[in-house]
């Protein structure tokens, strides 16, 4: 083998090592950050509050919506009403506000009081908490699922079709709160925010993040 052929192979040998380890470079620190991601909502899967929150949403379903999902939109609306404007008794039938008649804004200021703190549902016994709960631990799994190659097959490894199915509730709700008045309310106003150079204290920081959401979609972007 002459001299030419072997600083060929040298050549080539060490740009196929330098790729390689270039490859790496980049893998390995994606994977650790992966891992601690995924360990992180492992860890939020087993907790109290993810538990209560399951079976908050499992027995709104089963219990007040009678497994019909088209008892979904009226039966979360008054949940809601129920959880921020009602008694501390919701249990009862006698002390739980009748959602059938509150359709607008209007209706809701006619016919409803503002709360008193006392009588406040607490946010972990609260449906919209829970949902709100679940269904950002759901966004953070599906970004696990999909951020590297061997995420889905961990996720089906982990993770059920009883989830599968929780998640389709979760999806019928936001729907549901999508199309309803009463559940996302329009707060836009014509305020004009002012640069975050001419604020200061808090206000600094709140008009600088305003000024990178603003122009956002009114939906999250996966």
């Amino acid at each position: 083998m002459g001299g030419q052929e072997l600083q060929m192979i040298t050549g080539i040998l060490q740009t196929v090592l330098a790729a390689i380890a270039y490859v790496l470079a980049w893998i390995i620190p994606k994977r650790i950050m992966w891992e601690q991601t995924y360990s992180g909502l492992i860890h939020d899967y087993r907790s109290y509050d993810f538990a209560v929150a399951v079976q908050g949403i499992v027995e709104f379903f089963s219990v007040e919506c009678e497994n019909k999902i088209e008892n979904i939109p009226n039966k979360y609306k008054e949940r809601f009403l129920n959880d921020i404007y009602g008694s501390e008794d919701t249990k009862s039938k006698d002390s739980k506000i009748n959602a059938d008649g509150i359709n607008t804004m209007k209706d809701l200021r006619d016919k409803l009081t503002s709360p008193k703190r006392e009588n406040i549902t607490p946010p972990e016994a609260c449906l919209h908490y829970q949902r709100r709960l679940l269904a950002q631990f759901f966004y953070q799994l599906d970004l696990c699922a999909r951020t590297i190659f061997i995420g889905k097959r961990r996720v089906t490894k982990d993770f059920t079709q009883g989830e599968a199915n929780l998640i389709r509730i979760l999806f019928l709700i936001d729907n549901a709160i999508d199309e309803s008045e009463i559940l996302k309310k329009d707060i836009s106003c014509d305020f004009r925010m002012p640069r975050h150079e001419r604020t200061r204290g808090m206000n600094k920081y709140l008009s600088h993040i305003y000024s990178v959401l603003r122009k956002s979609k009114p939906y999250m972007e996966v």
